[in-house]
């Protein structure tokens, strides 16, 4: 009996460490995930629309499927919707696409490195993977192509462009891209004035054969994903203050000790960036000290879904 107890007590304690209880801001409707999206493991850095698909990126793609290179997933647009009017509450399990990243070992699976952004136009598909070496960060921009009725995405290191930290601060690189027209738009994790006197945004052509910048805005706390740019220029970025960055990042804030989790509202113009006069939508509860890292966003019917990593746990949420 005495066993008995002990290894219930074990499981229950277990079990306690995988279920976390996360409260989220009245704002956002969590969406449930099961399968491998339930798991904080799969460290999400990434959404993009891929026609009626949403497709989530993990950082190490490598580690969730032995077939290839790893996996992306993606999830039917239908489901999100029939999830969120109600008509299908079961949890959403996400399917797997095939990622073959021939030639990027050193890049993808090094210490310290991880896949940060991916975008579409059209069939083709980019990411931006950060990787470190003797320190210093450099994020490469890859294209590559997917082939949905097979569900395979296949990068081409002969498509690849580096860009180097323009902050050099350990950690912080090209963490979003996002795409018009015929051009891909990275963009550096750090923006703030007090790390950042100049920043600006790595514009490329589609085939990754041409370079400007284009000025950015100054935006203190990190800048972790972006929607796709409209017709008028208007695009999004996650912009999440962590208080464990405080050193790091700088901000201009007088209180340092509380997270900030934020959506902005940016707009291309001409070869700049400027932030709108929009006010920041406001996703944080206002509770938990260390916040939510989302690391994903994309436009959703009038509002936003957006994903965390694995801090506090895998969410995929809409905010409202």
């Amino acid at each position: 009996m005495k066993k008995l107890l002990i290894l219930l007590l074990i499981i229950t304690i277990f079990s306690a460490c995988n279920d976390k209880v996360v409260k989220l801001s009245s704002k956002l409707e969590e969406i449930e995930l099961a399968g491998d999206l339930s798991q904080s493991e799969i460290e999400a850095s990434s959404l993009a629309w891929y026609n009626e698909n949403l497709i989530i990126l993990p950082q190490f793609p490598h580690k969730w499927d032995s077939q290839y290179d790893g996996a992306v997933y993606f999830i039917p647009k239908e489901k999100i919707e029939n999830y969120i009017s109600g008509k299908d509450k079961n949890a959403i399990i996400a399917e797997k696409i095939h990622f073959s990243a021939k030639g990027l070992d050193k890049i993808g699976k090094s210490n310290g490195s991880g896949y940060e952004a991916i975008t579409f136009v059209n069939d083709t598909v980019y990411v931006s993977i950060e990787s470190i070496n003797s320190n210093s960060p450099s994020s490469y921009i890859v294209m590559g192509k997917i082939d949905f009725d097979k569900k395979i995405l296949v990068l081409d290191t002969n498509y690849m462009f580096e860009i180097k930290s323009q902050t050099r601060i350990h950690n912080m690189g090209e963490e979003t891209i996002t795409s018009s027209k015929n051009s891909i738009y990275a963009i550096h994790e750090a923006n703030g004035f007090n790390v950042n006197k100049s920043p600006f945004c790595t514009k490329l052509h589609k085939n990754l054969n041409s370079v400007e910048k284009i000025i950015m805005p100054q935006v203190d706390f990190r800048i972790t994903d972006a929607t796709k740019i409209d017709s008028l220029g208007i695009f999004y970025v996650i912009n999440y203050y962590y208080p464990g960055e405080a050193k790091k990042l700088k901000p201009n804030i007088t209180d340092k000790k509380k997270a900030i989790e934020q959506i902005l509202e940016l707009q291309l113009i001409g070869n700049k960036i400027v932030k709108t006069d929009k006010n920041p939508l406001i996703i944080s509860n206002q509770v938990d000290e260390n916040g939510h890292n989302w690391e994903g966003i994309v436009k959703f019917n009038s509002g936003f879904l957006l994903i965390s990593d694995m801090f506090p746990k895998t969410i995929l949420a809409y905010y409202k």
